[in-house]
């Protein structure tokens, strides 16, 4: 149920995920307890994992409206650097890739497509292994700032803290893991779209394919390369091909391979989804 609820969560969030990272972080201040703050998140507080249970909303149940616009705050502060770095570390590696194993591909939707998969799935894994301790801290931050302010007894509002935390740290960073990987695909579109293009009009003006050779002159990719990594014309065999078609088969990072990685280093090899 928890992971259903994390995809609908990000379903019904797409069209906000898209801008968030456009969206400067909320001002300090406190909040009005009648519902006067909104998040930026559509329904956030439909999705999240708020326990009634808890001592102090039982005393206290209005104060339950703190949680949602807490994580809502965490998520627009977090948002930004991590997906901007995610983006870019993802995207010069999937360009420079491309560029190389695709030069003799004279298909342009097949290099695309296999750039999309690289790319949305390096800035997907690295954004999710680099968010979540930061999230971790201003979820905590922003939610006991907020009840503080309401009046919180002490001990009952750190339990609160703990607890909402931490059931709801893996939707907060499935969503800035999903705004990642859409930039992702846009980014590494915009970074491709003059080597798609050649190739379309070098077939529609020669009707022959295109076969970039400047990779063999240029000096950068020695000649030396092993046969399995130098460009042939033709385009990639199948399984070169299958190199990058995996990236759509590899698994999602879950919770608990996450929970331990430290901010900005990624995963050990086969962890990474």
């Amino acid at each position: 149920m928890a992971a259903e609820r994390q995809q609908q969560a990000a379903r019904e969030a797409q069209a906000a995920v898209n801008h968030l990272g456009g969206v400067p972080p909320p001002p300090p201040g406190t909040i009005s307890l009648d519902g006067g703050e909104q998040t930026v998140i559509p329904n956030l507080s439909s999705y999240l994992c708020i326990n009634a249970g808890l001592q102090l909303f039982a005393q206290q149940p209005q104060l339950k409206r703190v949680v949602p616009v807490a994580i809502d705050r965490a998520i627009r502060e977090i948002i930004q650097p991590v997906v901007e770095r995610s983006v870019t570390i993802a995207c010069v590696t999937t360009r420079e890739l491309m560029l190389k194993d695709f030069a003799m591909e004279p298909d342009e939707g097949r290099m695309k497509q296999a750039a999309q998969l690289m790319a949305q799935t390096l800035a997907g894994s690295l954004a999710l292994v680099t968010c979540k301790e930061p999230l971790r801290v201003a979820c905590s931050s922003n939610m006991r700032t907020l009840l503080q302010q309401a009046g919180a007894e002490t001990q009952l509002m750190e339990q609160v803290v703990q607890v909402c935390t931490s059931e709801n740290l893996d939707l907060c960073c499935t969503l800035i893991e999903k705004a990642a990987k859409e930039k992702a695909v846009r980014d590494v579109e915009e970074a491709l779209a003059p080597a798609f293009a050649i190739r379309r009009k070098h077939r529609e003006q020669t009707g022959l394919p295109y076969y970039d050779m400047s990779i063999f002159t240029s000096g950068r990719y020695p000649a030396s390369l092993p046969e399995a990594l130098r460009p042939k014309s033709g385009g990639l065999l199948p399984a070169q091909r299958r190199v990058y078609e995996d990236f759509a088969r590899i698994p999602r990072v879950t919770a608990a391979l996450a929970q331990g990685a430290q901010p900005g280093v990624p995963p050990p090899p086969g962890q990474a989804g």
